[in-house]
């Protein structure tokens, strides 16, 4: 039996399945009729239609009954079965319409997700318990390529965004230069553990040193800030960091009070994706989120936050200890 050959002639509506199930659960036609809403005659003219389209008899006669063949109970199993799904997927994606179900996944930098977003992480999924969410920690360029390959459907990354992305500012934090605990060393003399070379948020920061007329000798280099704050801590050299990172263990890093640059966090999505309402709710989260740690140094994308300090003279040295 060729099946792909008489596939094409295999055509039934769900309207004649459901018929079906209710003539099934019924056990007349009449009674199936009255609960279906239709007329008798406009039932048992579907239900023969669907008989000559499966080419199987799906009743025979009882007396004045109908009752179901072994062909027809199958069919009705399959009818019932078919139909509950119907009803799964109209409910599913009646949710996925409203954002109440279906998977996002978003990309992060470290940084993002170490401590910029975790409590808009959280507060999502307590929002959106329908919804699964699914991270993925990488860099900016990286993530940016996952988001074209479609593999993301939301990046958090450090601007600017690529010119084929679309971009949504999350929040600004500044970036401070910090010291060993103790040290007396001039920031210029110092060895830096900064982060990798090819990142965005490298080249801010060179920018920065460059204008305090700081050339930094880069012993090692992460992604990671954590890393960085731990490298700082045990004396390996110094670094440029978010005050919320440094802050993490209070007196074993030194703040120069100088802020070297300052980074924006970007939400970005491919250009003309179809708007998506997880998406949206889970960047309105994250903004508000950056927002309550705006006192943490991350500026408000509204711009409130004090002004960035500047040196005329490219003196950094040792101040205090960040408590």
């Amino acid at each position: 039996m060729n099946t792909d050959r008489e596939a094409p002639g295999f055509h039934f509506h769900a309207q004649q399945l459901a018929y079906l199930r209710e003539v099934e659960r019924s056990g007349t036609f009449t009674e199936a009729a009255e609960r279906l809403g239709v007329s008798q005659p406009a039932l048992s003219q579907s239900l023969a239609e669907l008989e000559r389209r499966l080419g199987v008899p799906l009743f025979e006669r009882h007396g004045r009954l109908r009752v179901l063949t072994e062909a027809g109970r199958e069919v009705a199993r399959f009818a019932s079965e078919v139909l509950g799904r119907a009803a799964e997927l109209r409910g599913w994606l009646t949710a996925y319409q409203d954002g109440a179900g279906g998977t996002l996944t978003v990309g992060m930098i470290d940084a993002a997700s170490l401590y910029a977003l975790p409590e808009a992480v959280r507060a999502f999924r307590e929002t959106f318990p329908g919804v699964t969410l699914r991270l993925v920690v990488d860099d900016s360029a990286t993530l940016a390529e996952r988001l074209r390959a479609y593999q993301l459907d939301l990046a958090i990354v450090v601007g600017p965004a690529p010119a084929d992305l679309d971009a949504v500012e999350v929040a600004r934090e500044p970036l401070h230069i910090y010291a060993p605990a103790g040290t007396q060393q001039a920031a210029v003399d110092a060895d830096w553990v900064l982060y990798p070379a090819t990142s965005h948020t490298r080249a801010q920061i060179e920018e920065g040193l460059a204008r305090l007329g700081i050339t930094p000798r880069v012993v090692l280099e992460s992604g990671n800030p954590e890393v960085l704050r731990q490298m700082v801590a045990l004396g390996f050299g110094w670094s440029v960091l978010p005050a919320a990172v440094a802050s993490r263990e209070p007196g074993a890093l030194m703040e120069q009070r100088v802020v070297v640059a300052e980074r924006t966090l970007l939400g970005v999505r491919r250009a003309g994706a179809p708007p998506d309402p997880r998406s949206a709710a889970f960047l309105r989260l994250a903004r508000e989120h950056a927002w309550e740690r705006a006192g943490d140094g991350a500026r408000r994308p509204d711009g409130r936050r004090d002004a960035v300090v500047t040196p005329s003279d490219g003196t950094v040295r040792p101040s205090r200890p960040r408590s």
